[in-house]
């Protein structure tokens, strides 16, 4: 399961693994710069560092204009280097189950691929930057829709641009002594959690799981991940989360610590983001059945965030044969 950040140029639906990008932000003025380099629109200065942007319009064959803006870029470090790509409109994150081509593959244009459903999806970046640079032709079949461009002043515009350039040319601050963990953010029972990716091997959909006679009840059954088999934990049992509606329960988010591995139950994946760990705020009673020794807090208003390490550390998570 790959989390991508999608995004529109020209109406185009297109996508980048979510793990290659950094931040997105506004639009600003961008700087000439000397070369010819393919897709390149000039380079922004990102707290005294120069960043080349390339345009995806003109990366896919599609009609050049200045920018707006609304338009957005994407800080993305697809190697050592930091790149920004100029685009229309940033819409979310998303999961992704698109097959990727073998390495090798070249019967694809380097890097990139259409998927079925039409989304221009650059799987890796640097392939796909390094191909057009190279002279190589835009994506075939990349049409766009023709996109409304938002009517703006180009006097305003101009104006809005140079002064965001002018912010993002500052040197950047010293933050304060904040420290940030990435969160995974998934449904269960009708309210969302989250975990710290820490502690997250990997998600994938499950088909079907064994079940396993004289468990504990939140032992939902067993199942075999690439040749290891692994416990599936039930938190709304574990727990005593009452069950409201109907639900899915096919993903499951396999945790470890090096130690204790197993999977947890969940309907579906949210978000993926980072969070300053020292803002998470105190559960209000009656948000969760779950004890506080399980719990970090909340963030984002109504997310209530597991402590992975205190589930994974309980002795009543280990099952053997001398548990009654």
């Amino acid at each position: 399961m790959t989390h991508l950040l999608s995004f529109t140029v020209e109406g185009i639906a297109c996508a980048l693994p979510l793990a290659e990008t950094r931040q997105v932000v506004g639009m600003v003025e961008l700087r000439p710069e000397a070369g010819n380099r393919r897709g390149g629109a000039g380079t922004m200065n990102l707290h005294g560092r120069t960043v080349p942007v390339y345009s995806l319009r003109m990366l896919l064959g599609l009609p050049d204009r200045p920018p707006l803006p609304t338009d957005a870029l994407i800080i993305a470090h697809p190697g050592p280097d930091c790149v920004a790509l100029w685009v229309d409109r940033v819409k979310g994150v998303q999961e992704s189950t698109v097959p990727l081509p073998p390495d090798g593959d070249i019967s694809s244009s380097p890097g990139v691929l259409v998927a079925d459903n039409g989304t221009v999806l650059i799987y890796d970046l640097s392939a796909f930057l390094a191909a057009e640079e190279n002279g190589q032709l835009p994506l075939p079949g990349a049409v766009g829709t023709g996109g409304e461009e938002p009517s703006c002043d180009p006097g305003r515009a101009g104006a809005i641009l140079a002064a965001r350039a002018r912010a993002f040319a500052q040197p950047e601050e010293e933050p304060p002594e904040t420290s940030f963990s990435e969160i995974l953010t998934f449904r269960l029972a009708n309210q969302e959690y989250a975990i710290k990716t820490q502690y997250i091997r990997e998600v994938f959909i499950i088909r079907e799981i064994t079940p396993v006679p004289g468990v504990p009840d939140f032992i939902a059954g067993i199942c075999t991940v690439r040749g290891e088999i692994i416990s599936i934990v039930d938190l709304r049992t574990l727990f005593s989360i009452p069950k409201h509606g109907l639900t899915d329960l096919n993903r499951v988010i396999v945790l470890t610590d090096g130690t204790v591995t197993f999977g947890i139950l969940a309907d579906y994946i949210t978000d993926i983001g980072i969070r300053p760990t020292d803002q998470f705020s105190p559960v209000d009673p009656g948000m969760t059945p779950i004890e506080r020794r399980y719990l970090l807090g909340a963030t984002d208003g109504s997310v209530i965030v597991l402590d992975a390490a205190a589930i994974l550390a309980d002795p009543a998570m280990v099952i053997n044969e001398t548990r009654k």
